[in-house]
């Protein structure tokens, strides 16, 4: 997902063939077309975008005859790409994005506080954190648009060397190859159904989960609990590697397996027949910014960074 399709409904009024080097050049028509293979569906896409149908469907098929050859396979109302689309993709990707971040860059240089801010965040963070840290933000800055992006560490990661985000807000840990700002730190918990053996213990160690099927944390060997793993030599039998947190818990308190989350991913739950433990060796996350250069990310994320770091600061000291 591309973190702005946002195109000014006045760029299109009524779509017009123009000759080929226009054509190629104007980067509307390609957002246009990952818009529609984002939804999957013409109707839609253009509810989204603004358009009528007709101007999303002639905008396509117009991109279609500038390359010459089919880029959707269209049957039954099943969008989906042709060989010839999946190849030149990432060229098209590549070019939205260049113009986002071209738009973007002299946007920001022109005024700090008006623009485009892509965030990408792990889903913990977005729902317990982010509504009451937007809102603040948006009171100084109402002229900023901000665009989150969730996903797991690693898709974090990757969207932010591929440069589709201007940063990151996610767990931190030393391996990370990025310029990193730590906001706080987080107890990484077992997570048990109460029907558990364990369930009456006051503690658990690490090792007390051996002896049990294990819902891995869809987080990558990278994160905490395959560090964990590593640093401890645990023998932990992994019959489940879940990316979602929720459904994690969901697992657990059907006695699929046990698991071992941070306090933020389960406390939602706890009307579930689930129970949480202290684990012994104390395991924890630390949460915070990942950026790659502050010289060379935009005033805005600059300024957006800053409040982040003053907001966390207020909240910790309550």
């Amino acid at each position: 997902m591309n973190c702005n399709y946002g195109i000014p409904r006045n760029q299109i009024q009524e779509l017009t063939v123009l000759d080929t080097k226009e054509e190629l050049m104007d980067t509307v028509k390609y957002e246009i077309f990952l818009k529609v293979l984002e939804c999957r569906n013409f109707s839609k896409a253009a509810e989204e975008l603004g358009y009528t149908q007709s101007a999303v469907s002639h905008s396509v098929s117009n991109l279609e005859k500038t390359f010459g050859f089919k880029l959707l396979n269209r049957e039954n109302n099943n969008i989906s790409l042709t060989r010839a689309g999946i190849d030149v993709l990432p060229y098209i990707r590549n070019i939205v994005d260049a113009q986002n971040a071209l738009d973007f860059s002299l946007a920001s240089y022109h005024d700090p506080g008006a623009g485009t801010l892509c965030i990408a965040t792990i889903p913990s963070l977005a729902i317990h954190y982010f509504p009451d840290l937007l809102s603040a933000f948006k009171q100084q800055y109402p002229q900023i648009h901000i665009v989150v992006i969730d996903g797991n560490y690693e898709e974090i990661e990757e969207m932010l060397v591929g440069g589709r985000v201007d940063f990151g807000i996610t767990s931190i840990t030393p391996s990370l190859p990025f310029k990193t700002i730590v906001f706080f730190r987080e107890d990484l918990c077992a997570v048990l159904s109460c029907s558990h053996p364990l369930a009456e213990r006051e503690t658990i160690s690490l090792r007390d989960l051996e002896l049990d099927s294990f819902i891995m944390p869809g987080e990558g060997p990278n994160h905490q609990v395959g560090q964990l793993i590593q640093k401890y030599h645990l023998n932990y039998n992994i019959n489940y590697s879940v990316s979602d947190d929720n459904l994690t818990v969901s697992m657990v308190a059907r006695n699929l397996g046990v698991s071992i989350l941070p306090e933020m991913s389960f406390k939602d739950y706890l009307n579930l027949p689930i129970i949480s433990k202290k684990i012994i060796e104390e395991p924890f996350r630390e949460l915070g910014i990942i950026y790659n250069d502050l010289n060379s990310i935009s005033p805005i994320s600059k300024t957006f960074i800053k409040f982040t770091q003053n907001y966390m600061e207020v909240m910790k000291h309550g």
